[in-house]
């Protein structure tokens, strides 16, 4: 009998949950062995798998991009060939679901869960942990380090934009120094991806790949507010490496610090939460992780 440890979080909503226990009864209805984890807080889908004695063949994650990189970590020392990804798409963002085409569909889930269909995804590390999709840099983790929780759990998306617009007075303001696969480079703020996507459905880099063992390096220079905005402009209309004082690089390993050595340590997201301050040290894994998939 095939067997689905499905992680979630009930704190994102009744309807979010039905729709779990949706999938699971369908699950169960063709003969699977079906157990749900309802996390608790902040971190404990790592706690719990980093714990988690028992089989693994799929490993469903209903959330956001954020309860991915938590699962991710808990699955960390454990042999990637022994275990197969699902996502069942119901958080504030799923840029991962949205690039491999999963939908939130009660049908294609299950599926997707039954057919097997494999893809492979490198992630990556911050500091040594795992990310999955994207780490930023300056005004990108300003944004997410500052939005208010409270309002995106009411709001979901335009908490973001808000933190954006009250973030965007400060571009330019910080300096940071990368050495980029031994090649050293200088940027007022820097996006580094996995995916084509970012924050749903713009397309943030065309040279990017989940399949690809590298990563892809925007750094963004300027000092201009203004200017940044009409950079900006360039993530809708998916041109934003073309857009003037982008400069798109594929790299393995990268590493970023303060210019400002005396500066107080600067936030760095990862997967769309504050994960880390610098000094940043990213390196892709050299394995892939498996994904099912439409």
């Amino acid at each position: 009998m095939s067997a689905v440890l499905i992680i979630f979080n009930p704190a994102s909503g009744q309807g979010r949950q039905a729709f779990v226990e949706q999938v699971a009864q369908s699950l169960r209805e063709l003969s699977w062995d079906v157990s749900l984890y309802p996390t608790r807080c902040a971190g404990d889908a790592t706690r719990f798998l980093q714990q988690y004695s028992g089989p693994l063949d799929v490993v469903a994650v209903a959330g956001g991009d954020g309860t991915l990189n938590e699962v991710v970590n808990g699955l960390s020392e454990r042999n990637s060939d022994s275990y197969r990804l699902a996502l069942i798409p119901t958080g504030t963002t799923n840029v991962l679901a949205m690039e491999l085409g999963v939908q939130r569909q009660l049908q294609q889930i299950v599926d997707i869960i039954t057919a097997g269909k494999e893809t492979t995804v490198y992630p990556g590390r911050v500091n040594g942990r795992r990310f999955m999709l994207m780490a930023g840099i300056g005004y990108d983790a300003w944004v997410v380090d500052k939005v208010n929780l409270k309002l995106k759990k009411k709001v979901g998306k335009l908490a973001y934009v808000l933190s954006m617009l009250k973030e965007l007075r400060r571009f330019g303001s910080k300096t940071y120094v990368l050495d980029v696969d031994g090649e050293r480079h200088e940027a007022n703020s820097v996006v580094i991806t996995n995916g084509r996507y970012y924050g749903g459905s713009f397309v943030i880099s065309r040279q990017a790949g989940l399949g690809k063992a590298d990563t892809q390096v925007l750094m963004i220079s300027g000092r201009n507010p203004l200017h940044f905005l009409l950079v900006l402009l360039g993530l809708p209309l998916g041109i934003m490496e073309k857009m003037p004082g982008i400069r798109s690089v594929s790299a393995r390993k990268v590493i970023v610090h303060d210019k400002d050595q005396n500066a107080v340590p600067e936030p760095v997201q990862a997967d769309g939460d504050s994960l880390a301050t610098l000094p940043l040290t990213l390196e892709m894994e050299s394995t892939a992780l498996r994904v099912l998939v439409p």
